[in-house]
This record gives structure tokens, sequence and C-alpha cells, in this order.
């Protein structure tokens, strides 16, 4: 047996290192039924070690493999063994019958002991060799724990066992003999055609030692179809150097790959593998080891390097076997030629010489001219790094002077020549220096924009040149257009933005600005447009003057003057009682609401109250200052008697709908003199009064609406004597947009 033990090649050991340890997995179906044995106690619950079972049928026949996917279960599964236990369908139950499951091995299926793989197979067999070498193979970690320490010695023992297993499962996915040698596949060949079978797999490891549950699988006993997911998928190429490819393919439900290639269309064909390929999950070390595109190419999908001639075409061909050792189809690719990745020779810059600072003649030379070579670009940059633009199309490949015109217009900076051959493969000479002096202005800078906060911190920005050699850029101001703008800081600025704070103490409404670029000859362009920034108002506006104020029995009437401000944008009227702490506003009035000069009336019809009233006004400008709350004024409504009247107000759009009528009614008769007010609400602010009418009047039409407001009115009765009736309810009407 020994020559059995010795027939394992090198080849064949590493192939066992890239096994897919999933390739069982990738056979495995997820809907087969699983049954796990409960081993859970009060004190501990010892872990449930897993197994994978997949099962083929043949139509005369079923085949079962499975695999423990622990080391420690599959090594004491070797000693104990499987049993493989097949429920009965109606076919095979009898009358009476009570046993309705039937084991179909007549003893516990385990490995074959060394002798019985001698006795069975052949010294040649290079895959139950394999299997063998796993099984009773020397131990090559011989140690005790007391020479390297218990911790070392576990994680040494448990590492070879894990290899073991490796080498064990890979030669039982490659052959039917080595599977049968591992114990780990059963056939049952008591079948009928057209039946479906339920085959339970049980691990006879005792439960104190491993719990492992128990599979289930349903078969339905059909000849073999191989599925899609079964064929060899389609044969890729990836060029990853100009003399090797990556042959590749996507990951599937087979197990392991052979590749060979052909030179000459498929007459003859070479061996590119000995032991199979297989697929894996890329680490850290495949990434550093076969670069980045191959190892993301790995993650889904399987290959191998091969190295190729340029100018020839390549056939390749894959044969691959499933976890039952069964070959799927074998598939070819199309034609395939290397792409030519040479660079040509490279070429040296010899010379730059300018001439009244206007041209610039260039030599160069190569050593050696390589066949393919297209010709060559000259470039220029104005940094020796780059980037580089073309400053020539494709010069003839015999070219090696050129004389570049334009060399004032682009000032100084370097020359690169690339060489360029017929697969667009180039490579490049040094660059150097033209000396040419730039006395060439940069363009004036544009898209300046500046503001300026409360705070009088200044924001700054504008577009970068479109020159290449901008050094930086310079930023000028005034307070007048007609003053001597002065550079702010006194320096050069490297950014396109600018921050500084400048006095908020300034009768000034705008500062001015503008920006100068500066190259790196020094050269200064035209100043950019100037800008006018609006500085902040941080001034209060001018107070609303009590002028006066007058009191009946339901009203108060104000009279306030108009601000002195002209950049008035609003009038706050507020009300509050006297043990409030909030103002509450009652009235909002806007600058074109009153007319110039004229004060400003307001009348006010609040609810009786035995608390006192308190009325103040409030101004704000355009940048929302105030002039804070002034002209305090306390007034008190004793309680007048509310008399219920029956009133009705109905409000439409005029023909023009630039005004609303309203119609009011009340039933009310007295021969004392009594009166009505109209309130008015916009977009739900408060309501105010507009108007009143004395009796008899019965309309009343606002002309003082705009387009798109929503409108509420209302009305009430004042009876004298203290007495007034209830308001009215509200009549609403929206005036349409422009």
């Amino acid at each position: 047996m020994n020559k059995l033990l010795t027939t394992i090649t090198c080849a064949f050991c590493i192939a066992f290192c890239m096994m897919n340890v999933n390739g069982l997995r990738a056979q495995e179906d997820p809907t087969a039924p699983t049954a796990s044995i409960d081993t859970s106690s009060s004190d501990y619950e010892m872990p449930i070690y897993d197994f994978i079972v997949v099962a083929r049928s043949y139509g005369d026949s079923v085949v079962l493999r499975w695999a423990p996917q622990n080391a420690g279960v599959w090594l004491s599964a070797n000693y104990y063994g499987w049993n493989i236990i097949r429920e009965k369908n109606q076919e095979e139950i009898k009358e009476n019958d009570t046993v309705f499951t039937k084991v179909l091995n007549p003893k516990p299926i385990k490995a074959m002991t060394l002798d019985e793989m001698m006795a069975r197979y052949d010294s040649s067999n290079l895959y139950v060799g394999a299997a063998a070498q796993a099984l009773y193979g020397p131990v090559h970690y011989d140690v005790s724990p007391e020479e390297e320490g218990f911790a070392n010695y576990v994680f040494r023992r448990e590492q070879e066992q894990t290899q073991r297993q490796a080498m064990a499962y890979m030669a039982a996915e490659m052959s039917t003999d080595a599977a049968d040698a591992l114990g780990l596949r059963y056939v049952d060949r008591d079948v009928k055609k057209g039946a479906t079978y339920t085959y339970r797999v049980e691990c006879l490891v005792p439960e104190e030692m491993a719990a492992t549950p128990v599979k289930l699988v349903d078969v339905l006993c059909t000849p073999f179809v191989r599925s899609y997911e079964e064929q060899i998928p389609e044969i890729n190429f990836f060029q990853n150097t100009p003399f090797t490819v990556f042959v590749y393919w996507e990951k599937n439900r087979l197990s392991g790959y052979y590749l060979e290639r052909s030179s000459d269309n498929g007459r003859h064909w070479e061996a590119i593998n000995v032991s199979p390929i297989y697929g894996y999950q890329p680490d850290q070390e495949t990434f550093e080891v076969l670069g980045e595109d191959i190892a993301n190419l790995l993650v889904d999908n399987v290959g191998l390097i091969d190295s190729l001639p340029l100018n020839a075409k390549f056939l390749y061909r894959v044969r691959a076997f499933d976890a039952f050792g069964d070959y799927a189809p074998e598939r070819k690719s199309e034609p395939f030629e290397m792409e030519d990745f040479i660079a040509p020779t490279v070429p040296v810059l010899d010379a730059i010489v300018p001439e009244d600072n206007t041209v610039c003649t260039l030599d160069w030379f190569m050593d050696y001219q390589d066949e393919d070579l297209k010709g060559f670009v000259v470039t220029f940059s104005d940094n020796p790094a780059g980037p580089w633009d073309k400053v020539t199309d494709l010069l003839p490949p015999k070219t090696r002077q050129w004389v570049d015109k334009k060399a004032h217009d682009r000032g100084r900076g370097y020359y690169r020549v690339f060489a360029v051959d017929h697969h667009n493969n180039y490579s490049f000479s040094q660059s150097q220096i033209n000396n040419i002096e730039d006395d060439v202005p940069p363009t004036p800078p544009t898209g300046v924009a500046a503001i300026i906060d409360t705070l009088g911190a200044l924001y700054m920005e504008w577009s970068p040149n479109p020159e290449k050699d901008i050094l930086g850029y310079r930023v000028y101001f005034a307070n007048q257009l007609d003053h001597d703008f002065i550079q702010k800081k006194g320096r050069r600025i490297e950014d396109t933005v600018y921050t500084d704070t400048l006095s908020r103490n300034t009768l000034t409404k705008n500062v001015y600005f503008y920006v100068v670029a500066e190259d790196n000859s020094h050269n200064f362009s035209q100043p950019s447009d100037t800008l006018a920034v609006p500085v902040p108002d941080i001034i209060p506006p001018g107070i609303a003057v009590l002028q006066d104020y007058t009191q009946t029995n339901e009203s108060v009437t104000f009279t306030w003057l108009q601000s002195t401000s002209e950049d008035v944008a609003y009038y706050y009227i507020y009300r509050k009682f006297d043990n409030e702490k909030q103002w509450k506003c009652i009235r909002i009035i806007k600058p074109d609401e009153l007319k110039p000069e004229e004060p400003i009336v307001f009348t006010d019809y609040p609810e009786p109250s035995a608390k006192n009233y308190n009325y103040c006004i409030e101004v704000l400008d355009d940048s929302k200052k105030s002039s804070g709350k002034t002209g305090q004024t306390t007034v008190r409504f004793r309680g007048a008697s509310v008399v219920e009247i029956p009133m009705t107000l109905k409000a439409t759009l005029t023909k023009n709908k630039a005004a609303v009528k309203l119609d009011f009614t009340y039933e009310y008769t007295s021969k004392r003199s009594y009166y009505g007010v109209i309130y008015k609400s916009v977009d739900g602010e408060p309501a105010y009064a507009i108007t009143s009418f004395q009796r008899g009047e019965n309309t009343y039409t606002d002309y003082s609406v705009k387009p798109g407001q929503k409108v509420s009115y209302t009305f009430q009765m004042f009876l004298g004597t203290g007495k007034r009736s209830q308001r009215s309810k509200p009549a609403n009407v929206t005036l349409p947009s422009k």
C-alpha cells in the first residue's frame, strides 16, 4: 500500500490547497428538508455539527453524497459510520405493515481500511491514493503537548485535520472510487423509474461526542438531465499584461475544471493544468499577488493565467466535473489573439533652441525605431509634471525635428515628445523647459461675486482664470467709485476666495471691489468688472410718534406721525391686557397704504372688558430692524350689553374683479342714533375696521384689495347707550391672481 500512498504527486497536493470546500454545497438543493436532534439541557446546550447531503437520480439508480463540515466529526464518522434509511412508498407498503422505513446499508457505511483499499483498487488509482493519504498518511506534526505547549499543539493538530479533510473531499469530488473508499457515497439500485423516494441520512457518532442533524432528501427517480447551472459557462478573457491573459468563466454548481489550449484551430489540444481548478473567494494575499483586476474577477468567476505570444490565434477548451464525479459537456471558446501592449522605444528629447523669443526648434532621436511605430506627438505644459496638451498632430515616424512657431504665445513652459505605435501604445521623453520669456498678461478675472453680512464679514469669490500659469490674484476696493482703489491686505491671494471684516460705521450704501490676476512671470491682467457690494443697514428706523388718540364707549382712535426713515417696510400695531406679557399684533400697515406726509389713523373696536387695554406701535425697515415698541397707551372699555340682531352679509367680486362689493342687512329699528362698523381680515391676519355706515345704508365697495388675496369680512352694529350687536357671520372671497 506504500506504493499507493506515494502516487500522490506534488501537483495533486497543490490542487487540494486551492480546493473549493463548497463543492458539495453548490450541488445542494436548498429546498431539501432537514431535521435536527434536540441536545439541549438545563446546564449546557451542545452545538449542532452540520453536514451536507446531495442526491442525483439516473433513472435506474440514485446516488447520495454527503460531507461533514467539521473535521473532527468527519474523523469520528470514519469510525462510527453512517446509515442510509429510505421511507417506503405506496408500492412497497404491505398489508399489516408496521415499519415504513428501510435501512439500505446492512452495516454502517464507513471509510475503508488501508488493507481494504489495497485489495480493491490498483496502486495507479491517483484519487484513491489521495484518500488513503488523507486517512492513513503519516502525521506531519508529531509532537507532544509538553514540547510545544498545549494551545499551539491543539492549533497545529486542528490545522492538519482540516487539511486532511480538504484533501479527502477533493478526491471524493473527482472520483467515485475515492468517494466510496472514504465512506461518503451510497448508490441505491433498488429503485423504479418514475417513483419518488425519501432518503434519511444519519451520522452514527454518539450524541454525547457530537450532535448532528438528521438530513432528509426527496428524489424523483428519472434519468439525469444536466441543468443550465451544471453546464460550463461562456469562456472570457482579460489580458492583464503584454504577455499574459486571464482565462475565466462564471462560477456555478460544477466542482473542478481542466483548461486546454489549441494553437491550430482545435486539431490538437495542450493541457494547461494537471490538477483541477477550483473556485475560491480571493483573500488579501490574492489581491497582492494577482492584482486588483484579477482578484475582483475571482469573486464571481473561476480562471487561470496563461502566457501567450503575439500575432497568433488560440482556442481554449474547458472540461469540468461535479460533486458526483460526472463530467459536463466540454465548452470551447471563441478564437483569441493577444493585443499588443508593448510601448515603443522611448524618444530622447535632445535639444530645445529658442530664437528671438518667438519660436523654438525641438530635436530628438531614438536608439531603435520599432517596426510598428506610427509617429510622434509633441506636447506642452506649464508644469514639468504635466498635464500635457497636444501642440501637434501625429508627425511621421521618420520625423526628428519640429519648429514651434507659437512658442511666444505659449509662454514659458515645458515640452515632451510622445512616440505612438499602430496599437496606440505610447512612450514619452523627459520634459524640458523652452526658455521663452512670458510677457503676455492674463485675461481679467470673471464671475466676481461678494456679500457683506450684518457683522461686517465680507465673503468674496470669482472664477479661476483659464491660464495655467496663474500665480494668484489681488483684490482692490474703494468706498466710492470716484475714489482711488486700494489693494486689500497688500498681498497676493492664491485662492479664488477672499474673506475679510469691514467697518460697519459707514454712511455709504455700497463698497466697490475689483480683482486683478497675476501669472508666474508677474504679468498683471486688466481689472475685472467693478462690483458694488451693498453694506448691511445696521441703523434702526425712526419711531412713529403718537400725535393723539380719542375714545368712545365702543372704540378708540389713534393718530401717529409716520416714521421719517426712507426704508420703512411695515407698521405693526399691538394690543394686550394689563396682565398679559405678550403683545398681540392686531394690524399691519404697509407704507404704500398711506399717503405721504399724512398721519397714520387707526380705530379699534375691542370687546368690552373690566381689564385695561394697552396699545403700542412698532416700525420695521427693509432689513427687519425695529424701532422698538413705542407710544404705549392704556384704555379701558366698560362692559356694554350685547343685543342679538338678525344680520346677513354677502361679499361678491365686481365685474372687473378688482374690488369687493358688500351687501348687508340687519333687523333693528330705533328712534335713537346708531351706526355699524365693517371689519376686514386679509390672508388670516387679525381683523380691523375699514369703514362705518349709518342707518339706511346696506352696501359698501372695498377697493383696497389686491390680486391673490383671501379676504374675510364681518360687520357689527353700535346701538348707543353702551349697547352693541354681535358680529355677523363672516363673508369670504378670494381675488384672482394676475
